[in-house]
């Protein structure tokens, strides 16, 4: 009995001891989370580098409009490449939808490639009717786009200002930010070298 009950202590003691390591790592994990600079949308392609004339390409819509990629336009365009049978692509559809109704100056389009029954199922189940929706192989060549989804923004310049895999909305916002800050990707902002303080003699 007496066994018993010191094996019990030494029990309670053990998950004491263990449920304050575990407490020590989650603070550990959010202080770290914290000092984590934001990833942003990473570029893993050897496609046309950011700051320079976006590829030109003209491919018609479902809706049959030409759509005119990488001319000079009256708004930015955003080009989103996606799948039908791409999970993560179909998370961002509502965030995407959200920022085209809330951006005046911005066109979104939706490029995709496969079998015409799966894009009508996935425009009908995320409301994209009215969509500028291409299926074309040829503008994820032109492009070279190898992974999805992905994006790429292309100013009304007709120059392609921002590009990269998007896993998440905070991706999607990263090129919105590139787009401001003159950089290739948010990883290359942040490890630019701050400018010297010292001024020359």
């Amino acid at each position: 009995m007496t066994a018993l009950l010191i094996s019990n202590i030494l029990l309670w003691c053990l998950l004491i001891a263990l449920a304050l390591v575990v407490f020590g790592l989650i603070r550990q994990i959010g202080v770290l989370h914290a000092r984590i600079a934001p990833a942003g949308a990473l570029m893993v392609d050897k496609g046309v580098a950011v700051n320079q004339p976006a590829p030109q390409v003209t491919a018609e819509d479902l809706l049959g409009r030409p759509v005119n990629f990488g001319y000079a336009n009256d708004r930015t365009q955003l080009l989103f490449f996606l799948s039908p049978t791409c999970p993560i692509c179909k998370s961002l559809l509502p965030a995407l939808r959200a920022i085209d109704k809330a951006r005046d100056d911005l066109d979104v389009v939706y490029i995709s490639d496969g079998e015409p029954e799966q894009q009508q199922k996935l425009i009908k189940e995320f409301g994209l009717e009215g969509a500028r929706y291409v299926v074309s192989p040829q503008v994820g060549m032109t492009y070279q786009i190898g992974k999805l989804p992905y994006a790429v923004m292309i100013d009304r310049q007709g120059v392609l200002k921002a590009k990269g895999l998007v896993n998440s909305r905070e991706h999607l916002d990263s090129l919105f930010e590139t787009e401001h800050l003159g950089a290739a990707t948010l990883q290359e902002y942040l490890n630019k070298p701050s400018p010297s303080m010292h001024t020359p003699s």
